[in-house]
């Protein structure tokens, strides 16, 4: 394929619906992060949860899946391979059997840790073409935007 043809046209995300420039975008940076995590077998959705568990460790295995947007069979084979890396483990409730908690395990801290410097290296790709005040209204709009048709915890 030429230059020519694989170039963009311009103005092409104009006449896009909102929904879908938000699920390009997801996709465009889920690359950067399935790069990282493919090294060892792990996809973007493995580390989203183990991002997630280290910002709020000790939640109900469920809450993680409605704070991520992750039905509860994915969320269940995803912590499933975490806790065969290593990576996480579940801790059962002294009260109630079924609740099931989550936190990190040391090897999980170490790998998330890094994983999180890599992105970080990479974050100028990420950000491509968009100033820091740009970045931060941005992330205040999508946490607006999350906040109000985020699941209810």
């Amino acid at each position: 394929m030429s230059k020519s043809e694989s170039d963009l046209p311009k103005g092409i995300y104009e006449e896009i619906d909102f929904a879908v420039l938000l699920q390009i975008a997801g996709r465009m940076i889920a690359q950067h992060v399935e790069a990282i995590g493919k090294e060892v077998g792990l996809s973007a959705g493995h580390l989203s949860v183990l991002g997630m568990v280290h910002r709020k460790p000790g939640l109900v295995q469920n809450v993680y899946g409605s704070i991520l947007a992750i039905n509860d069979a994915t969320l269940g084979r995803y912590v499933d391979k975490l806790v065969d890396h290593g990576l996480l483990q579940r801790t059962r409730s002294d009260e109630d059997r079924r609740t099931v908690r989550l936190t990190l395990t040391d090897a999980g801290l170490d790998y998330i840790l890094t994983a999180k410097s890599r992105l970080a290296a990479i974050r100028h790709d990420i950000k491509r073409g968009l100033q820091d005040t740009d970045i931060s209204q941005l992330e205040k709009n999508l946490i607006t935007f999350l906040s109000a048709e985020g699941p209810d915890l």
